[in-house]
């Protein structure tokens, strides 16, 4: 299906997500979830053009519409203007070995400014391998609620976003919560703050790819493995444009060695923990595998513990930062 064909249903959620092949069960699993608590969707894969059949033969939920990744910009383009830009770049070979990373993000960000610009509607990126656990309010409005978290905080994001936004908010925790929902008005100002003027979703992708590289690649600062990250940037810009408090969220994620039963995310539901994320493409013993193993009552009754009492001390934590207005970049 053509990009410029896609309609956005207003009464429908928009629901955005970049994925690879192995993620198909995961995504089907999460469709059931979302359809049980918010009935009609519109879900967006964006998948590499060598799976495009097959993800269309899985996923054949009248819901889905597949589009593939080079409809947006191709890899080898993307991987062009890296090399282009990067001639100088002192950490030129660990960036190249996480370049699909980056090209994950541009794919997502030209997405929902290409269409919340075509069609002034209201969308949320969602991670792949990420499983919704309990209904949450995405929208306000013109405004997107703002989520956030404790367990991730990488300063090189906010680094780069300075340098992107002009400014950054003076007191905000992490946005990356594994989903990010954006309005057109949100987006509109993102694109004001980046200099993106182009209706042209292959133009806009390519013009984000040179603004981010070159960015990053004129900055000075040493290299820990991630320098940009989209949901941090949403994050920012939606709190300078409406500046207001994140709302915490539980989720279960890190140390995680199988997937959870019915009844396990059932648990969750109604213990307020809002998704579960399987990382099961790391190379280590817990992800290797993962997608094969169930977690058990043990396991999952510790981690349930462990994230509910992480979640009440960052909470306070979180209040008392907030009104003191502690600038986090400090």
């Amino acid at each position: 299906m053509k990009l410029d064909k896609i309609e956005f249903n207003k009464d429908k959620l928009n629901i955005c997500q970049v994925s690879l092949k192995g993620n198909i069960p995961i995504i089907i699993e999460n469709y059931q979830k979302l359809k049980f608590f918010y009935g009609d969707l519109n879900i967006f894969i964006i998948c590499p053009k060598k799976d495009f059949k097959f993800f269309k033969k899985k996923l054949k939920y009248d819901e889905f519409i597949i589009i593939g990744e080079d409809q947006i910009v191709s890899f080898s383009k993307f991987e062009k203007i890296f090399f282009k830009l990067s001639k100088k770049y002192k950490f030129k070979t660990p960036f190249k070995k996480r370049l699909s990373w980056y090209y994950q993000q541009i794919l997502k960000l030209a997405f929902v400014f290409y269409f919340l610009k075509k069609k002034n509607k209201r969308v949320v990126l969602w991670d792949a391998d990420t499983i919704i656990t309990k209904k949450i309010r995405f929208f306000s409005g013109a405004f997107s609620s703002k989520f956030g978290t404790f367990t991730e905080f990488h300063k090189s994001y906010f680094e780069i976003n300075k340098v992107l936004l002009g400014q950054l908010p003076k007191y905000f925790i992490s946005s990356v919560v594994q989903f990010g929902p954006i309005t057109s008005f949100e987006s509109k100002m993102l694109m004001s703050k980046l200099k993106i003027k182009s209706n042209k979703i292959n133009d806009i992708a390519i013009n984000l790819s040179i603004l981010i590289m070159r960015k990053i690649f004129f900055m000075s600062g040493s290299y820990n493995g991630s320098l940009f990250s989209e949901y941090e940037l949403i994050g920012n810009t939606k709190i300078l444009v409406k500046p207001e408090k994140q709302k915490m969220i539980a989720s279960l994620r890190k140390g995680l060695k199988g997937t959870l039963s019915s009844k396990q995310l059932y648990f969750l539901n109604l213990l307020n923990i809002t998704n579960v994320t399987y990382e099961h493409t790391h190379k280590n013993r817990n992800s290797m595998g993962m997608l094969k193993r169930k977690v058990s009552w043990y396991d999952f009754i510790i981690m349930v513990f462990k994230t509910k009492l992480k979640l009440y001390y960052n909470l306070i934590k979180h209040n008392v930062l907030f009104i003191l207005n502690v600038d986090k970049m400090n």
